[in-house]
């Protein structure tokens, strides 16, 4: 079957704006939310929480065993058959279930010789969170992305609003922001068990354990994939809190706010890329439109991560407590790092699309390992700057292994030299007016930014408007 180009954009943008609605609303009021929490809670106290979630997520990473993803990976392409879908359904929910409660008895066993504080939110903070991937996983893969984004959009919002609650409100102890954290996903749970009504997918009777090893298989090779993700993400909290302090973490977790927000808007058009590609990547001129989006792309989540950089002048002061100003300097650093980021995700979805998880592990791993050595290397030379010069390098590392072995042995993947050349004096002009700290230099660059961004979007951004109207009517 040939591609639809015009209708696969559309539903392209269209889903990308379903989920947007979901999970940018949410971060976005949590993003404003930052002089809050930098006002109400010592540097210590944001490091611990941050260092605790990082934790849990990694934790989750090994417990969860990556099933969720192979979960939409396969219901996507049986949705249409309810009782296949039943029967993969009910297997991976029954064989989630027996995973948490193995998962809970062993942390009981071994929870009296864990020393750090508020260590319960390792067990409940996973769990919580791995019912939700699951559940969410569940609904995408049957296609319904309206109840998946607001699931998410709920967990979040129940996060957020319990946040202010017990720590602005009440002015109780981080214990209570942690917990924020737990009942926030499974609110989001039980909203898509009850709304989806996915207890008539579930029986005892359609437990498939070949399906299982199916998914097992897919899945197991993404764990080290997803682990080394987590060394990456994470070991520059790992590194700065055992080397330096819970404070530098601190100032880590707030630098890295900011470029949290642009990796949620990637993540949300990334979820939508990944589903379309899967659905379109083997019809006929298919690989040519993933090579024309993935220029787009380029161009247009590059000048979203400049522009950030650009903006940051005008409002840091705003949103961070003096006491927390040092993390000033590595907020450009991060937006490098998370803009190869954004590389690699629009890469990766080729890879799943050709189940060839195994692959995507070994890049990941070996970017993971130079994260790390670097990490340690500079952090004694430069601080805490170490931590995003290292993920700098695990991102690129990743980016161009990804690159070349995709045109080797998948499809060409290639963008314009001039685009590249411009992306590049755009990201300069940027960091000039940021470390210059003169107000005249700042706007002068800003306008700059703006300019070559146009330029370099321009006939994306009239596609994407066309395409908006379109879907509207």
């Amino acid at each position: 079957m040939e591609i639809n180009k015009k209708s696969t954009s559309k539903a392209l943008f269209k889903n990308t704006g379903i989920i947007a609605i979901g999970q940018i609303s949410t971060k976005i009021v949590n993003f404003f939310l930052l002089p809050l929490y930098t006002a109400l809670l010592t540097t210590e106290e944001y490091g611990l929480v941050d260092l605790l979630i990082t934790y849990a997520g990694l934790i989750a990473v090994i417990v969860g065993l990556q099933v969720f993803q192979a979960v939409f990976r396969f219901l996507v392409t049986i949705r249409e058959n309810k009782k296949e879908c039943a029967t993969a359904i009910s297997s991976i929910v029954l064989f989630t279930s027996l995973i948490l409660i193995v998962y809970t008895v062993i942390f009981v066993l071994i929870s009296k010789f864990i020393t750090i504080k508020y260590s319960w939110f390792l067990l409940v903070y996973v769990v919580s969170n791995i019912l939700l991937q699951t559940f969410s996983s569940i609904v995408r893969g049957l296609g319904d992305n309206t109840q998946y984004a607001f699931a998410n959009f709920f967990s979040s919002a129940i996060i957020v609003v319990l946040n202010v609650f017990f720590i602005a409100i009440l002015r109780l102890n981080i214990g209570w922001m942690l917990l924020s954290y737990c009942i926030g996903p499974v609110l989001g749970a039980v909203y898509l068990i009850l709304k989806c009504k996915l207890w008539q997918y579930i029986s005892f009777s359609l437990y498939d354990w070949k399906f299982v090893k199916k998914v097992l298989c897919y899945a197991i090779p993404l764990i080290p994939n997803e682990l080394s993700w987590s060394v990456i993400h994470s070991s520059d909290r790992w590194v700065i809190s055992m080397v330096l302090s819970y404070s530098a973490n601190g100032l880590i977790a707030v630098a890295s706010k900011f470029s949290t927000i642009y990796t949620t808007f990637f993540s949300v058009f990334n979820t939508s890329w990944t589903e379309q590609v899967i659905l379109h990547y083997k019809d006929k001129g298919g690989a040519e439109y993933i090579n024309e989006m993935f220029e787009k792309m380029i161009c247009f989540f590059g000048c979203i991560a400049i522009g950030i950089i650009s903006c940051m002048p005008f409002v840091f002061n705003l949103f961070v407590n003096q006491q927390f100003s040092d993390s000033y300097g590595l907020i450009p650093v991060y937006m490098i790092a998370v803009f190869f980021n954004a590389v690699i995700g629009l890469l990766s979805a080729i890879y799943l699309v050709n189940n060839e998880t195994a692959q995507v592990a070994i890049s990941t791993m070996v970017a993971a390992a130079i994260n790390l050595i670097v990490d340690i290397l500079l952090i004694k030379v430069v601080g805490i700057y170490a931590a995003p010069i290292s993920s700098i390098c695990g991102y690129m590392v990743i980016s161009f292994w990804r690159l070349i072995d995709i045109n080797k042995r998948h499809c060409k993947i290639y963008m314009s030299v001039n685009k590249v050349t411009l992306l590049v004096i755009c990201l300069l002009t940027a960091m000039v007016g940021y470390y210059s700290k003169t107000f005249f230099i700042e706007c002068i660059t800003f306008g700059v930014v703006v300019i070559i961004s146009l330029k370099l979007n321009w006939n994306f951004l009239l596609e994407l408007f066309k395409t908006l109207l379109n879907t509207r009517k």
